[in-house]
């Protein structure tokens, strides 16, 4: 592992993770009842994960792409090398993806700092979905044929929105449950509703993670035993089998015991 390499690594997973994070809790307060609605925005915790998710959004969305151009060209100094940007943005058939994520990125963070309201809400679920689906845009799906592209970018979208859904939600959650200015413990029903809707769209968003992930097997031709047990790929894609397992496995005590 070279260095390049664990800076490019740790760049695209603290992108998800931050994007992922911002499309979940921006997602929250349209499906939720509107005293849980009103309960949630009233946290100071909820603005400010925002505002460093914004921000972390920003920085790894550049720092990505700095990764990349380095892995790409072999040298660092290609950073400080303006004729390299430039190829690796124009001349390159992922290049333009990366211009739009830099837009995207931009827009979220001046969204998240510029404007309230729900309108606001909705204009982060859309920029960070856009910014979430368009980085398979910046890896192997970018060079499939057109056909193949298009359904493998259709099935990454469900995986990663789906994961948004959940883990950013799950954060909304413990802030509309918990904290100062949370539902209180008398407001039963609407904590009842609150839970309810949560789980419902908890339930749709597993089911989109698996669905999107299945056809990316299908699309990578991983039920052969070569790629499964022969291939770093299968390995990691063994390791998020269980992750998704232990998904349904809260899912379940969650509607079924807790709920």
């Amino acid at each position: 592992m070279t260095g390049e390499w664990i800076a490019l690594v740790f760049a695209r997973w603290l992108n998800f993770v931050a994007v992922a994070g911002l499309f979940g809790m921006a997602l929250f307060p349209l499906y939720v009842p509107e005293a849980a609605r009103g309960a949630y925005l009233a946290q100071r915790t909820m603005r400010s994960l925002m505002i460093v998710g914004g921000a972390l959004t920003l920085a790894s969305t550049f720092a990505w792409a700095g990764a990349a151009l380095v892995n790409m060209a072999g040298d660092g100094s290609a950073l400080w090398d303006r004729s390299a940007w430039l190829s690796f943005l124009f001349d390159t058939s992922f290049g333009l993806a990366w211009v739009a994520r830099g837009a995207l990125a931009i827009a979220i963070m001046l969204t998240i700092c510029g404007t309230r309201g729900r309108s606001a809400f909705a204009a982060v679920v859309a920029l960070s979905a856009g910014l979430l689906i368009s980085q398979a845009w910046v890896g192997h799906v970018a060079s499939l044929a057109a056909p193949a592209r298009w359904g493998v970018t259709l099935a990454y979208a469900l995986h990663v929105l789906g994961a948004g859904a959940w883990f950013g939600g799950l954060l909304s959650l413990a802030i509309a449950m918990k904290g100062p200015r949370a539902i209180a413990a008398s407001e039963r029903k609407t904590a009842e509703e609150l839970l309810v809707r949560f789980s419902s769209v908890g339930l749709a968003a597993v089911a989109a993670i698996i669905i999107g992930g299945l056809i990316n097997m299908l699309a990578h031709g991983a039920f052969t035993p070569e790629m499964l047990f022969a291939s770093s790929w299968g390995r990691a894609l063994a390791v998020k089998v269980a992750l998704v397992v232990g998904m349904l496995l809260l899912a379940g005590a969650n509607r079924f015991i807790l709920m």
